[in-house]
């Protein structure tokens, strides 16, 4: 039955290769997404980088020929794979993939007419997690129009998104699917933990007035760091024990400084009643920060360039 699947998988990836033959970048893109449960073809998932990073026009045409694939497809392999695809380039400097915005297809609905305990179920929940997590992202890095604190709560909840996303069993292709997850909580705590850094220290040395409000969200955000910080334990944990390689990075996560916590403190006590009333910045409902938390690195210098500038 797994020989047949793979071979009518390879059957479909040839048809799509014959009508695609006068395109290379989407022959690549069918060769990378193919229906091979093994793993990604890195091969063609480098050319088609390279590709975008020489000729930077093509990435609409690429980013629609992504899309075309997500929505011709069932299954759960090659859905995974264009996501995997489209979130590696966050990671390869290609600046115009900030102009995406909300993912131009949608798999919130992926494979939920079957059971969640057919043979493929576990894996379209994973799809569907995957999805949620990249639509988000694409969503925040496209929208720069707010200030520093409402980035750091926002990318927080990205990393709540992040934790949804779990490995099942030991397929290949979702351990390798895990470890670009991990790798992204590594990169958005980057960014927070010099964001937040920054927001301080603007604060402490008079550079940033701020008002009441936003020193209130700050303390939340602070008041939420430990829960967060040991989800992020026992969520690296469960990854290490599936064997995804990558999950050691748990060791660089720390709570936020008892110093820091004395500024805020000072801060929300200091702000004037009236900066609250015409602050900027929209007051968080306590549904919004049920779902916000921050977790710092002790090692910020070396994680992975910034995506966002704060």
């Amino acid at each position: 039955m797994k020989l047949w699947r793979r071979t009518a998988g390879a059957i479909k990836d040839k048809l799509s290769l014959i009508t695609a033959a006068d395109e290379k970048f989407t022959a690549a893109i069918i060769k990378a997404t193919s229906h091979n449960d093994l793993s990604m073809n890195i091969e063609n998932v480098q050319f088609i980088y390279r590709y975008l990073q020489s000729n930077p026009s093509s990435f609409k045409p690429i980013i629609r020929a992504v899309s075309l694939r997500v929505e011709r497809t069932r299954n759960w392999t090659v859905a995974l794979k264009c996501l995997m695809l489209l979130h590696g380039l966050f990671f390869s400097g290609i600046m115009a993939v900030d102009s995406i915005g909300r993912l131009p297809f949608d798999l919130s609905d992926f494979g939920k007419r079957k059971s969640r305990f057919s043979r493929t179920g576990r894996f379209n929940i994973f799809v569907r997690a995957y999805f949620s997590f990249l639509d988000e992202r694409s969503i925040l890095f496209y929208n720069k129009n707010m200030i520093r604190i409402e980035i750091i709560v926002k990318m927080q909840r990205i990393v709540d998104s992040l934790m949804r996303i779990k490995p099942i069993g030991e397929t290949p292709l979702v351990i390798e699917a895990m470890e670009y997850v991990i790798s992204e909580v590594v990169v958005i705590n980057g960014h927070i933990c010099r964001g937040f850094a920054s927001f301080l220290s603007n604060v402490q040395s008079n550079m940033l007035e701020i008002s009441s409000a936003e020193a209130e969200l700050a303390m939340k955000i602070v008041a939420k760091s430990l829960s967060q910080r040991e989800q992020l334990f026992k969520y690296f944990e469960f990854c290490r024990d599936f064997g995804v390689t990558n999950a050691h990075e748990i060791s660089n996560f720390v709570r936020i400084t008892e110093s820091q916590v004395i500024v805020l403190d000072k801060l929300l006590h200091i702000a004037p009643e009236l900066d609250r009333k015409a602050a900027k910045v929209t007051p968080v409902t306590a549904a919004d920060m049920a779902e916000v938390d921050l977790v710092t690195t002790e090692e910020c210098s070396n994680s992975p360039s910034d995506l966002i500038s704060f």
